[in-house]
């Protein structure tokens, strides 16, 4: 199973990183290829663990142009409310990456957040380039959501 580890210092507490993070409906403008977001209703898991699903249609362009539609099934994970998150997606065909978000406060007041992606289920001729679009999706993620919190 492939996995990469991010890191990032937002100059932000940890809990304000948190609940942005945590809000499905933030991820718009977070991802780059991320064009629609349905957000569906709040549940939760036999552990007690609040579950965010909602459904995202990432799109792919080759100069410009819309060249590929795909609708993504994802779910937040709750595990551990202010400190840990999971967001679970599901894509065709058959990919399942988990993304572990840790949020931890700085003495200077600032979140290092950590990102660890693991490959669930990738099918092999694809998994190069999976790999890279996600590692290249989620650093343009991170990026995007310390200018946004920093800004704000």
């Amino acid at each position: 199973m492939r996995s990469f580890e991010l890191n990032i210092f937002i100059d932000r507490p940890q809990r304000e990183v948190y609940d942005h993070i945590a809000e499905p409906i933030n991820m718009i403008g977070l991802q780059p290829l991320l064009t629609t977001i349905d957000i569906l209703k709040e549940q939760k898991d036999v552990d007690g663990v609040i579950l965010r699903p909602f459904y995202m249609l990432m799109t792919y362009r080759w100069l410009g142009l819309p060249v590929f539609k795909n609708k993504v099934n994802a779910a937040m994970h709750l595990t551990k409310p202010g400190t840990e998150m999971e967001l679970h997606v599901v894509s065709r065909p058959g990919i399942q990456i988990v993304f572990h978000y840790i949020f931890q406060e700085t003495d200077e007041g600032r979140t290092h957040l950590i990102q660890k992606v693991r490959f669930e289920h990738v099918n092999k001729l694809l998994e190069g380039i999976v790999f890279s679009q996600a590692s290249q999706t989620q650093r343009t993620l991170l990026a995007n959501l310390k200018v946004r919190l920093e800004t704000n």
